[in-house]
């Protein structure tokens, strides 16, 4: 099904995408959709690496910072997952650098081959941005369901306005 990706409740009530939803669709949806009571992951898994815990403790600290709480420890695999592809990327990335992009072979010294640690490499890079931004890591994930931190300053002029449209 193509479109845009459904998003909770909670993230479309703090965006303007409640806009295109009638009030009637917007209850039904927060009347039908699973609701979890856990809390905020805070823990991190012992089998991970130095480094990647270095990461989780990083990537916990940066969404304590934002004004909604939308990593619970369902996403604590998804999480695992990203921190440890950062270790594997920055781990291959430091042997292509110690070695060369690429080589000559033995068996054909004429022809030059890809360092295999540029493909691990790829992949690891892959797995990190498939999962930044299922995590909302990155910049266009964030802007797309709205979230910042939000500044307690009044709106003034055509934010006043708006946000006097969006309640009413």
């Amino acid at each position: 099904m193509k479109g845009r990706k459904p998003y909770p409740i909670e993230l479309i009530e703090h965006t303007n995408d409640k806009l295109r939803y009638t009030k009637s669709e917007l209850q039904l949806r927060k009347e039908n959709e699973l609701k979890y009571n856990g809390e905020v992951i805070f823990d991190c898994p012992d089998h991970l690496c130095d480094e990647a815990k270095f990461e989780w403790n990083k990537i916990r600290e940066l969404y304590k910072k934002l004004d909604a709480n939308i990593l619970t420890d369902l996403d604590a695999n998804a999480l695992e997952v990203y921190c440890e592809s950062v270790v594997t990327y920055r781990k291959a990335m430091l042997k292509v650098r110690e070695t060369a992009e690429v080589y000559a072979s033995k068996s054909d010294p004429g022809r030059p081959k890809k360092n295999p640690w540029l493909n691990v490499a790829s992949e690891a890079a892959a797995r990190m941005k498939k999962y930044s931004e299922i995590l909302l890591l990155d910049p266009v994930s964030r802007a797309r369901v709205g979230l910042s931190k939000s500044n307690d300053k009044p709106a003034t002029g055509i934010a006043a306005f708006m946000a006097k449209r969006n309640t009413g």
